[in-house]
């Protein structure tokens, strides 16, 4: 189980590179940015229950920096899809 929590981050910091890459692939082409949600929403949640998985059993977290890194890049399309609804809707 202790492997699982190590890998789960690393995991998650990996698809956050690729939803990024899917993201700037996705500004082509439209089905690049729902595959780049889609990892990137899996990502998140592999970071999430690192973070919470490793405070309720007492296992040494990975640095801060990281962390806030994997989050970040996971949460790359989102802003991506919200820049590009305020441009259509007019910047309202």
């Amino acid at each position: 189980m202790k492997q699982f929590f190590e890998k789960s981050f690393n995991i998650s910091l990996i698809m956050g590179a690729l939803t990024v890459v899917a993201c700037m692939l996705g500004m082509n082409h439209f089905i690049f940015i729902f595959i780049s949600l889609f990892t990137g929403f899996l990502g998140f949640v592999l970071c999430c229950l690192h973070i919470v998985l490793t405070q309720k059993f007492n296992l040494p977290q990975k640095p801060g920096c990281l962390m806030m890194l994997s989050l970040f890049l996971n949460s790359v399309p989102l802003f991506y899809m919200m820049v590009q609804i305020m441009q259509h809707s007019g910047g309202k």
